[in-house]
């Protein structure tokens, strides 16, 4: 027997059951999507129909319906229409000869960069619906939210790893500015949607009180605003070249998160010593800091 050419039968068995773990825990994690979709209908009380009209009314009818989205104010219709949506864009994602498969993988491994910024103001927010997180540190948004969790976050993702400068191929514009020049978590999860513009999803912080009692066991959910192509179909960006060849995703909506780290913009404040205070609090609760420089670079990873 040649053991330089020797393949142990046990080890090959160890990789096969630990991709079978990977491939189940997906499959788990979309039924689990799935079944969200079917439970997120909500139906709306006069209160809410009146606010939403006063949207439409104040802001057009184009706007508004983006707002009343953003608020979670849409009817039982455009609820079901978007949830039929989404449900085709995962279909897209597991009918794509394997390639969606593999994006899936890169965003729950941690292989692409997930940014959730602090910072960011929502279009919610600039019409004073809400939706603006104050949070100064790290540490104080973990306090609040956990380092898991299972409400949806609207995030930008960056083709690039962790590890390495972002936005390399294009420069950043609308939310991937916003958002990379700010500070707040990098993340890890399931992608229920990945999507190239801003999608004028949910906001948790514009959502009434009524609606979050009403989702409080399953999570609030996240549905995109539905884009199609010329032909009327829906689309959204299924695999990894495509996120490669756009840059980064404006609006993904990111479900079964984990934070894996922290970042922040050199833009965001340039006093020295408040980068290295933020720094340091990432460190201190045990998690990686990138700093980045107004076009995205790298300018250093700071290590626990």
């Amino acid at each position: 027997m040649d053991i330089n050419n020797y393949e142990n039968p046990f080890a090959s068995s160890e990789r096969e059951i630990g991709q079978m773990d990977v491939e189940i825990e997906e499959e788990e994690l979309l039924r689990e999507t799935i079944r969200r979709l079917f439970l997120e209908v909500y139906e709306l009380d006069d209160e809410q129909i009146g606010r939403k009209e006063k949207l439409m009314r104040d802001a057009g009818s184009w706007f508004g319906s983006k707002l009343a989205r953003a608020s979670g104010l849409q009817g039982s219709h455009e609820q079901l229409r978007d949830r039929e949506g989404l449900k085709q864009y995962q279909e897209m994602l597991k009918d794509d000869r394997g390639k969606g498969k593999k994006m899936i993988q890169a965003f729950m491994k941690g292989d692409v960069t997930v940014l959730h910024s602090f910072d960011f103001v929502a279009a919610t927010s600039r019409a004073d619906l809400g939706g603006t997180d104050s949070t100064g540190l790290a540490s104080d948004w973990i306090k609040k939210y956990g380092k898991r969790g299972k409400d949806s976050l609207s995030v930008v993702a960056f083709f690039e790893p962790v590890t390495s400068s972002i936005a390399t191929r294009n420069s950043l514009n609308n939310n991937a500015n916003f958002v990379a020049t700010a500070r707040g978590v990098i993340l890890k999860g399931y992608p229920t949607y990945v999507g190239e513009h801003d999608s004028f999803t949910q906001t948790l912080g514009a959502i009434d009180d009524k609606m979050k009692k009403h989702w409080k066991n399953s999570g609030i959910p996240k549905r995109p605003d539905t884009e199609m192509d010329d032909y009327g179909a829906f689309i959204g960006i299924t695999n990894l070249r495509r996120l490669r060849r756009v840059g980064y995703s404006n609006e993904t909506i990111l479900d079964n998160w984990t934070v894996v780290g922290t970042y922040i913009n050199e833009e965001e404040s340039l006093n020295p010593a408040d980068i290295q205070a933020y720094v340091d609090d990432s460190l201190a609760i045990g998690l990686p800091c990138n700093v980045y420089d107004q076009d995205g670079g790298l300018v250093k990873r700071h290590e626990p």
